[in-house]
């Protein structure tokens, strides 16, 4: 395979791999954004709905206290305001002024105690006048200073910010009934009866800021002649009741906390830790019950929203990397596996070449010689020896090339049998080298063998042993070259016996000696290109090796040459 082919493929692989890649992330980006964005919206409706349930208490705790209030005898007032201000926990204060005599009680001067002379300075301004309590119908939540300016003074300031808050609040109260309305089943009309009916009795509450603190302050009003009295939340303990409607744990990446109108923190969710002076994500207000005060939600920067999309964004990072890594391993996979399909292709083409080749050649001389023997043209009887000698060798040379054919299929196939027997080695190697020693000479070589005193037995398959020596000695025949001594020598090592065979012969270049075993590998080089071979002998020789429990191994001979060992367990 070229390699402008093998580029062009890797780039056909890789592009596509990165562009989905690329495209595949910028999609899990904008996945991981509008997940973000629906966290952010869950957050956010569990927020009002947190402060819708804070308003709910709030309003219900205020619609309670009015309730009783409107209950009290007038002329047991002062005695059953004194007695709830000492025993209810929710009331700070209570107060009664007539538009007459001014503010009844608590008294000003030096029989107040200094709680009673702080409420008065803090309502002065309704106290003396200055402010008109509210009149019948409306619900006058309007005298609301704003945390950082200055309180309102004067009537004609207190009307001109009703006008605004005053709409509000109605609109809030008509709304809330509406939904009463629709809880019940009713047909709903948005019209003038309903806010009268709303608003039809006097009283209710105030939310009064006085250096920059909320406070709340309850009024009724059960006759028009009659005295305004009420009283004043107890803040403290009205959050007590809210805290129990706040929910215990955060939400992943969110922290939910309830704010007062200072901009302190009074209560929130979980235990995770909000740093001084952070803008919070959401605000929900609480107004009008408790204006200025807020839930809020944060969003950590450590934490939350932008850990969970550095954490997606890596995992999703980690992921597409894998999936193009493995694209690429795949495809450098398919591209190796055609690579060597192709290299298997190729040597299968040469190694059909060179045996058929092969085949020919001995075939060829064989038929010549037997069609002269058969005709009758040789007299001479020396000549009648040496076709006959030629024959029978070229049948042999024939006889070992299609043993090897058959071997090598039956080895790829795993049909290979082997019948063990016990065999002494040094016994066997004799016959071997004897049976050989004369195509040995005529190939102008000598071979000598080197065996121990003792005998050695091994336990293997002749047949098959025999073929791994058979192959050895033709592999030396074929490229150690004519003048070169063969020695066969059998030694023990360790649990083993090493039998060696060794030449003197060009031996094996570097670089090719983990590929002599291969099959159809050929050495390239001047001296293979003009023998003969399959590429076939070495490597089915090793494979019977080890098939036997041995092993074939290569060693590059002292002062030159080859050195072929085999390996195999001994008794």
């Amino acid at each position: 395979m070229k390699k402008r082919s093998i580029l062009f493929y890797w780039l056909l692989i890789f592009f596509p791999a990165l562009i989905i890649s690329i495209s595949a992330f910028q999609l899990l980006s904008h996945e991981q954004e509008r997940i973000n964005r629906m966290a952010v919206a869950s957050a956010e409706d569990r927020a009002r709905t947190i402060g819708e349930t804070l308003q709910i208490t709030v309003e219900a705790v205020e619609d309670e206290l009015l309730s009783s209030l409107r209950e009290i005898p007038e002329r047991d007032l002062e005695n059953t305001l004194l007695g709830w201000e000492q025993s209810n926990p929710l009331i700070r204060n209570v107060f009664i002024w007539d538009r007459h005599s001014g503010l009844k009680y608590p008294a000003s001067g030096l029989a107040s105690t200094s709680e009673e002379r702080q409420f008065i300075i803090r309502f002065d301004g309704l106290f003396s006048g200055r402010i008109s309590w509210p009149l019948t119908g409306s619900y006058r939540r309007d005298i609301l200073p704003a945390p950082g300016q200055p309180t309102l003074t004067g009537p004609a300031a207190a009307e001109k910010k009703a006008s605004g808050l005053l709409q509000d609040l109605r609109e809030f109260k008509t709304g809330r009934q509406e939904l009463v309305q629709i809880a019940k089943g009713k047909n709903i009309r948005l019209d003038k009866s309903i806010t009268k009916t709303e608003f039809s009795e006097t009283g209710g509450w105030i939310p009064w800021f006085a250096e920059n603190k909320l406070y709340i302050l309850g009024w009724v009003k059960t006759r028009e002649s009659g005295p305004v009295y009420g009283v004043e939340l107890e803040l403290v303990t009205l959050l007590s009741r809210l805290i129990t409607r706040f929910p215990s744990a955060s939400s992943e990446g969110f922290v939910y906390a309830l704010r007062d109108d200072a901009g302190q923190l009074l209560h929130q969710s979980g235990t995770a830790p909000i740093d001084a002076g952070a803008v919070p994500d959401i605000s929900i207000s609480l107004a009008p019950h408790l204006p200025h005060w807020e839930i809020v939600v944060y969003g950590s920067d450590k934490k939350g929203l932008v850990r969970s999309e550095k954490g997606f964004l890596v995992l999703a990072g980690l992921l597409l990397m894998i999936f193009m890594a493995a694209i690429i391993i795949g495809g450098s996979l398919l591209t190796w596996q055609a690579h060597r399909n192709m290299k298997d292709a190729l040597q299968k083409t040469s190694f059909v070449s060179n045996v058929s080749h092969e085949l020919k050649t001995p075939l060829t001389s064989i038929r010549m010689y037997a069609e002269l023997l058969f005709e009758g043209r040789i007299k001479d009887p020396d000549k009648k020896k040496t076709y006959l000698q030629v024959i029978v060798s070229e049948s042999q040379r024939l006889t070992r090339l299609v043993n090897n054919v058959l071997d090598f299929s039956r080895l790829e196939q795993g049909r290979k049998t082997y019948h063990p027997q016990k065999i002494d080695l040094n016994e066997f190697l004799m016959e071997v080298v004897d049976s050989h020693r004369l195509r040995i000479k005529e190939a102008g070589m000598t071979i000598d063998t080197h065996f121990l005193g003792e005998k050695i037995f091994v336990n293997a398959d002749r047949d098959a042993i025999e073929q791994v020596f058979i192959n050895l000695i033709d592999n030396s025949i074929k490229y150690a070259g004519p003048g070169i001594e063969v020695v066969v020598s059998v030694n023990k090592n360790g649990k083993d016996c090493e039998i060696r065979i060794e030449d003197r012969g060009p031996g094996v270049p570097e670089a090719d000696r983990h590929k002599i075993f291969e099959k159809f590998h050929r050495v390239d080089d001047t001296l293979t290109s003009k023998q003969q071979g399959s590429g076939l002998g070495l490597s089915i020789a090793r494979k019977i090796s080890r098939d036997l429990g041995g092993n074939l191994v290569y060693e590059s001979r002292d002062g030159g040459g080859s050195c072929f060992i085999v390996r195999l367990p001994y008794l």
